[in-house]
């Protein structure tokens, strides 16, 4: 047996674990953040979850995702200062974002414009977000 031979069944899984993409999720509805967590890890992504811009901006920091979903209109650190906020620490263009809103008062290419890579309005289809991040994922 060749030492690259492995018989430890959990091994594939470990390996395919590492190929998994990160998804940061960062909204304040508690139900939509348990239902994307749930679509999502089902779908094989590695998913994190924030309520507001603080928690998304730690979890950015420490995790380095993918992709980011984000919420525009959220209470405390809302998503326009998320996005203020990576545009100051110099995050702004090195991650994919995808804003999911209800409220979209601003017209989409400025908020284009601001290094998101893509809107999709609530309630949006959950195939095509998928395959948005798909799509999106390095």
């Amino acid at each position: 047996m060749s030492e690259i031979e492995h018989h430890d069944p959990d091994y594939e899984k470990r390996v395919a674990d590492v190929d998994r993409k990160r998804v940061l999720v960062i909204d304040d509805d508690l139900p939509l953040r348990g239902m994307l967590a749930a679509a999502l890890r089902q779908a094989g992504f590695d998913v994190l979850l924030a309520c507001d811009g603080d928690e998304g901006h730690r979890a950015l920091t420490l995790h380095r995702p993918d992709v980011i979903l984000l919420d525009l209109a959220m209470p405390g650190t809302n998503g326009w200062d998320f996005l203020q906020r990576l545009k100051e620490t110099g995050y702004l263009g090195t991650v994919r974002i995808i804003v999911l809103s209800a409220h979209l008062y601003v017209e989409p290419k400025a908020i284009l414009q601001l290094g998101v890579s893509a809107i999709l309005p609530k309630p949006f289809n959950l195939p095509e977000l998928i395959d948005l991040i798909e799509h999106l994922s390095p």
